[in-house]
């Protein structure tokens, strides 16, 4: 068994190892430039740059100019990739550990760094409706939207009245009972309408992405959203709501009517 730490952990165990490798990963690429930046000893310096040289992470085509080897970039993309797992966490570990991030697709729990910059609305005592007031408020400043949902909402629905709703995907007995107790004209069953098994509710905007999970017990939680308006969240949201759209069905609008 192979008791030695893994090439990424034995550079996150050294702060001076990840600023050397950070640091020429962002232009800075001659020895002496290094040390300039006073972030550790001239000898810690060169320690960090022999280790990671060794290591074949960086190597020197120039005597005095160090590059990033292909190995060493993937390196530090994974430990960007690390940084922003732990500040999306930091940020809000609460929301986090209270939450049921296994809702999510496998491939996009991997990514949920791209998070990171986001941020957790919740109700409070003096305001309980607090959650709620702040997707509707997004939703009415909305042109576009595209989203899952878990479970309707006539205030959400009616606050995203005038955007361009694109596609949206139900949870199946969700979509059944909005459809016994709305008239025709209000719930236009168009292309723009599957139906899934979808237990989160994620709504993508043209300049924000709001996703609600379950509690660990299952649970629709209406008291709390994240929200996030980097390019990243909202990239990450639009490839969920394709995973969910592609993997959806088109709703039968008569048998459903009929139930």
């Amino acid at each position: 068994m192979n008791d030695h730490p893994s090439l990424i952990v034995s550079i996150l165990q050294s702060h001076v190892r990840t600023t050397a490798l950070l640091a020429l990963a962002d232009g800075c690429d001659s020895t002496q430039s290094l040390i300039d930046q006073n972030t550790a000893s001239k000898s810690a310096v060169y320690n960090a740059l022999t280790w990671l040289h060794e290591h074949e992470l960086i190597y020197n085509p120039s005597s005095k100019r160090w590059s990033l080897t292909g190995a060493g970039q993937i390196v530090v993309n994974e430990i960007d990739q690390h940084r922003q797992t732990e500040s999306l966490l930091e940020a809000d570990i609460d929301y986090w550990q209270s939450h049921d991030v296994t809702a999510l697709p496998p491939r996009f729990r991997l990514r949920l760094s791209d998070l990171a910059g986001g941020e957790v609305v919740r109700a409070t005592e003096t305001r309980p409706a607090r959650a709620v007031s702040e997707v509707e408020r997004r939703l009415k400043n909305a042109d576009v939207i595209g989203a899952t949902v878990p479970v309707y909402n006539d205030r959400l629905a009616d606050a995203a009245n005038d955007a361009d709703v694109t596609r949206l995907v139900f949870n199946e007995a969700v979509f059944e009972e909005v459809i016994k107790e709305t008239a025709s004209a209000q719930l236009d069953v168009t292309e723009m309408i599957r139906v899934s098994d979808v237990a989160i509710a994620v709504t993508v905007t043209e300049d924000c992405l709001l996703l609600s999970l379950p509690t660990l017990d299952g649970t629709y939680d209406s008291q709390t959203e994240f929200i996030a308006e980097t390019d990243e969240a909202r990239h990450w949201g639009n490839d969920l709501l394709d995973f969910y759209w592609n993997s959806a069905q088109s709703p039968d609008r008569d048998s459903s009517r009929q139930k």
